[in-house]
Formats: C-alpha cells, structure tokens, sequence
C-alpha cells in the first residue's frame, strides 16, 4: 500500500530542517568567533609578552648594571684606601683622596639611579641596607680623612681608621653582591614568569582551536545528516506527490512499464489500468478555495487506498487525477473495484468550514492484456474511457474496448480540435460568401450576403461550418475565430467599400463571443477604428442563444448598433420559443431555419409556421429572410407570404469572398469617381 505522507507532517519536516540550518548558522558562527578569538588573544599575548620582556630586560639590565657599578666603584675605592701609609708624600695622598671623592660621587650617582628603578620590596630592602652601609662607609672615610691629617701625632689611629674602613667596605661590597646575585635571581624569575604566562596563552588558544574544530565537525556531521535526509526526501518527491504521498505520474508510469511484462508473462492474473477523475472538484475550489480542495483531495486519498488492494498501485496523476494500475484473478473484479470506487465516493460528504459538498468520480478502465505495450497508447485510451464516463453523466464507470466505437469518435473529434487550434495559430481561414436576395419583385436584386467561413487543412483541402463549428464551440475556440472574421471582414470592407456597390456583408457571432465582455471590448474597439460605412455591416446571432441569453444578447445588441450596424437573429424556429422575447431583442432581421422552409411546399404545418414567423417578425419591426431556397417553388412560395429576402443553393451556391468583386449584381464604379467618405465618424 503506498505511503500516505500529509501535508502536516511534511510541514513539520520542513520547520525541523529549518531550525537545524538556523542551528548550523549558528554553529558557523560560534566557530567564526572562535578562531577570531583566538586570533585576538594571539596577537595580543604575543605583543603582551614583547612589551612585558622588553621592560623586564631594560629595567634588569639597569639594575644590574647599577649593581656592577657601584661593586666595581667600591672596589676602586678599597685599593685607593690600601694605598694611603706614613712613608707617602703628603701630595701623593692627597691625589688618594680626591680619587676617593671621585669615586664616592660615581658610587652616588649609580647608586641614585639604581633607587629610582622599579624595585620590588626585597630590592628595596636590600638597598636600604647598602645605603646604611654606604653611610658607615662614609663615616670610616671620614674617620680616616681625620686620621691622615694627625698621623704624625697618632700612626695607629690612622691605621685603625683604615682597618674601619676597609671593614665597612667589605660589608658593603656583600650587600652589593647580595644584590647583585638577587637582580640575577629576579631576572630568571620574571623570565620564567613570561614564559609561564606564554605557555597558558598557548593552552587557552589550543583550547579554543580544539573548540572550534569540535563545533566544525558537529556542524559537518548535522549538515551530512541534513543532505542525506534532503537526498531521501528529494528521490521520495521525484516519485510521489507531495500533497497526498501517493505515486506520482513518474513513477505510475515506470509501474505501469514493470506490470505490462508481468501481464504478457503471467496469463493466471488479470492486471488492468483504472482512470479516475472528480466531478465537480471545481465547485469545491471555486467556493471555499485552494486549500479546501487539497483536504479533499487528501481525504479521497484515504478512501481509494482503503478500496485497493495491497499490491496495487494508487497514483495522482495530477490536479483531481488518480489512476490506478489494479491486479486481480478475473476481470470481473476489477470491474466491481471500479463500481465500487464510483459508489463510495459518491456516498462521501465533503465538509469544510459547515459546508458539506457531494462529490463523484468518473472512471475509464483498460484491461492490460499484454497486447498493447505502448504506454502512451494505454493512457491515452483509458483517460479517454473515463471522459466518455463524465460525458455519459458523471459518477459513471466506462470500460474500454478494443475499436471502442466511442472512443474512436473522442480521439477524432479530438484530431479535429488541435486541427482547428493549429488553423487558428496559423491562420488557414478561408471567408466564402452566400448572396441574400431581394425576392419582393420580379426580379433578384442582391443586398446582403452572409460571410461564411471554411477552414483549410495541411494539404489545403477545405472543410465546412458544420465539421469544426460544434467542436470550436465545445472547447472555447469560437471567439478566438470569431475575432480573426470580424478583423478580416473590416479589412475587405476598408479595402473594397469605394470600389464596388458595397452590399451589406452578414457575420455569425458565436454565443460564447456576445456573452464574453472581453470579445464585446473587442468588437467595440475595432469598430472605434474601422473607416467602414458601419451601415454594410450586421452581425447575426443564433435565437436558442439569444432565448438562453436575452437579457445579455440585448445589450450586446445595443451596444453594437449604436455604431450603425445591423443584427440577425439567426434560425428562428429551430427551437421555436415564446415570440415574447422578440419585444426585448432590437433586430432587424430575422432569418427563418431552413428545415421549415426546405418542405414548405408539401408540408402544411411548415407552410404555417414559416407564414406566421414572418408575420410577428413584420410586426416587432423586424425584416425576415428565408434560409434553404433550394428551387424556384420555394421562392415563389416566401414571396406570395410577403417574405424579403432569401437564401439558399436554389439562389446562388456559396463562393469565395473574392468572387463578389466580379458578381453580376454588383456595379464596378469607376476608379476616377469621387465618393463620399462613408463613415461619418472618421470625417
């Protein structure tokens, strides 16, 4: 049995599949801002690290260099102080102390930058003992300045105050080094540190990598999945409708190629195709719209797969088209399977929004005997087996048959149809013409003729009214034609009207033109840019069309006649209905149906019936002309009741409108004569 797919289900696909590519956007988002991340904390540890190891190696190598300075400038001082003793001139040691002071004020200097460096509490700590021992130093120095001068009273006093010195220097000189050995220590420590501080960068940034590789492989995984589901879901629509999630055309027909074998091979079984398509589904659309119509259609759905079998094939062929490939042991049942569709459906009452609507099907069915294994040639016959079903009155089954004599008829007729169509887009129209004569007096006087059409086909053979008119008719090709008449008919008026004694040229409009207000645009307009005497033109209409459409043909004729032109109504008396309406119809002429007039002679009835016709018309203002005088009889007959006008083979045959410029009744005028211009609204 096929799988029912509902249109809310599929609905509710779609939302999830959205969400999901929201979440993928998403998704690709995040992993965007991660690596944009990463890339900012990058650049930024990397300029961090620069700007934190410059400073550290400018201010280490200040302090260091301070450190070295003033332990090298402690030294110098130390070997100059060695260097003062009794047996020195007292010049010589003099030099010795001013190296000092030299010395001293270098020590000061260095030691004042060393203190305006970035120190941390052990450094300060540290150089506040150097300062203290500096100043001792200073003290001893003093001391020893005191000493020098007196050493020739007190010898050991001055090599006491040298031993003080010498003493308060090598403490000096271990602050200096522990300092020293600490800018070291804090070099190494502050580099670790930045190293440190690097290396958690790195792990952060591999995190946030690692993150971004996770989040691109989950999003790789969901779009995979997401392509997959698509895929299955695009090869599942390529096969079945959307709507119902029955098979599609498609896939009907490579069923349908797979069980023509099967019917050629296995003669145990009886396959057959079942054509099926809703009556009046219109109705349904038209008054309650498309979506009501889509419920429908879904609803049916579960009905025809209920009736089927299992194993057989339910499809929509499209709009309210269903076709069925059926298998069973006899034919017998497949026709109860049809009946049995047709009687179902017409017991369901559609409801929707407190309407309730009856609904029926029509249905052709072809038994596939393995015979016939072209598919287009199946398909063709049963949709026209189930058209002869709608055709025969709806809610009916109809079998096709081998040289179906019905079906044959429908594919003709429709042979005549794209015939006609292809007439029409090419324009294999021919216009012919029948005169109407004057048979009031002696003699025959023409004054109007009738333009009749004929269409040609490829091989130029022409064919009759009565061949395409009911067929044009029947599918809505009549004012599409009646348009290329009316365009033509101008044309050969514009053309001839100052060259000939025109006669006033009579042409059939269909029902389906007059009623249509875009064919009445039409006709006004083209009228609105004739340069026609309007007074050569009338227009004839049908009197079972009118009686259906009185109301609409009256102002249909109004409208027209404004412009001057005439009307006809044409085959008065092929219905013969209520003379009331005539009132309401403002015609001119009224043309008696030929099957009264053809036995007039010897038939009483018609003999009355044409005479009291033409007497109402006399009396609604209206001029008649008889149709069918086919002899000599029949016109002295029309002229004795008092009758106009009269055509028929009896008067003249119908010709090729190019042959009324050399008919006899009519008058050539001279080219050089000067006429007046013959419709007055284009002077």
């Amino acid at each position: 049995m096929p799988t029912k797919l509902s249109g809310q289900s599929a609905h509710k696909k779609d939302q999830r599949i959205g969400t999901a590519w929201q979440l993928i956007s998403a998704g690709f988002a995040a992993i965007f801002l991660l690596l944009g991340m990463v890339l900012w904390i990058s650049l930024a540890a990397v300029k961090k690290t620069n700007t934190s190891f410059a400073t550290l190696v400018e201010n280490t190598d200040r302090k260091t260099t301070a450190a070295y300075q003033m332990r090298d400038l402690v030294r110098l001082r130390s070997t100059q102080i060695a260097t003062l003793h009794h047996q020195a001139l007292p010049e010589d040691n003099e030099k010795v102390f001013d190296k000092l002071y030299e010395l001293t004020a270098k020590y000061n200097q260095t030691r004042l930058i060393l203190s305006q460096s970035n120190l941390d509490e052990n450094e300060k700590e540290t150089t506040t003992k150097i300062e203290e021992a500096g100043e001792r130093v200073l003290l001893a120095y003093g001391k020893a300045h005191n000493a020098f001068y007196s050493m020739l009273d007190s010898k050991p006093k001055l090599n006491s105050a040298i031993a003080e010195v010498k003493l308060h220097e090598l403490v000096l000189l271990k602050q200096l080094n522990d300092l020293v050995e600490m800018e070291k220590a804090l070099a190494e420590e502050s580099l670790q540190s930045n190293q440190d501080n690097y290396a958690a960068t790195q792990k952060t940034l591999t995190a946030l990598a690692l993150t971004a590789l996770l989040v691109g492989i989950v999003i790789a995984i969901v779009v995979v999945s997401l392509v997959v589901r698509a895929n299955r879901r695009i090869i599942h629509l390529a096969n079945h409708d959307d709507l119902t999630g029955l098979a599609n055309r498609r896939s009907f027909e490579d069923r349908l190629s797979r069980t023509l074998v099967k019917a050629g091979r296995n003669k145990n079984k009886t396959y057959a195709v079942l054509y099926l398509d809703l009556d009046r589904f219109k109705v349904v659309n038209d008054t309650c719209g498309h979506h009501a119509g889509d419920k429908l259609l879904k609803q049916l759905t579960s009905l025809f797969i209920k009736w089927v079998r299992p194993h057989d094939t339910v499809a929509r062929l499209g709009g309210d088209e269903f076709a069925i490939i059926a298998t069973a042991d006899s034919f017998a049942e497949i026709e109860e399977l049809a009946n049995e569709l047709c009687k179902e459906t017409a017991s369901f009452i559609f409801e929707y929004e407190n309407r309730q609507f009856s609904i029926s099907i029509s249905v052709g069915v072809i038994q596939l005997d393995g015979e016939e294994s072209e598919l287009q040639t199946i398909m063709n016959n049963v949709d026209s087996a189930c058209y002869i079903a709608k055709q025969s009155g709806r809610n009916r089954v109809h079998i096709a048959q081998k040289n179906d004599a019905e079906i044959l008829s429908y594919r003709s007729s429709l042979e005549n149809v794209q015939r006609i169509r292809r007439a029409i887009t090419n324009e294999n129209f021919e216009l012919f013409y029948q005169p109407v004569f004057d048979i009031r007096g002696d003699t025959l006087t023409m004054e109007h003729c009738e333009v009749l059409l004929r269409i040609k086909d490829e091989n130029g053979a022409l064919f009759s009214p009565e061949e395409f008119i009911p067929l044009a008719e029947k599918y809505n090709l009549m004012s599409g034609i009646d348009r290329w008449v009316v365009t033509r008919v101008i044309e050969w008026i514009e053309e001839h009207q100052n060259n000939i004694h025109m006669p006033r040229l009579l042409v059939n409009l269909s029902a389906l033109s007059y009623t249509d207000e875009l064919f009445l645009s039409f006709l006004i307009k083209s009228l609105e840019n004739a340069n026609i005497d309007y007074n050569k033109l009338a227009f004839e209409i049908t009197e079972t069309a009118a009686v259906d459409n009185t109301d609409v043909a009256s102002k249909f004729i109004s409208r027209i006649k404004r412009f001057g032109c005439r009307f006809a109504l044409d085959d008065f008396g092929s219905g013969f209905s209520n003379f009331a309406y005539l009132k309401k119809l403002p015609i001119d002429y009224l043309k008696i149906d030929g099957t009264l007039v053809r036995n007039m002679c010897h038939d009483h009835i018609d003999q009355e019936m044409v005479k009291a016709i033409n007497q109402i018309a006399h009396i609604v203002g209206a001029q008649t002309i008889a149709e069918f005088v086919e002899n000599d009889d029949i016109r002295q007959l029309l002229r004795k009741m008092g009758v106009d006008y009269g055509q028929g083979f009896g008067l003249q045959k119908p010709t090729m409108l190019s042959n009324l410029l050399e008919q006899d009744s009519v008058q050539i005028l001279p080219q050089d004569q000067d006429s007046p211009n013959p419709n007055p609204r284009a002077a």
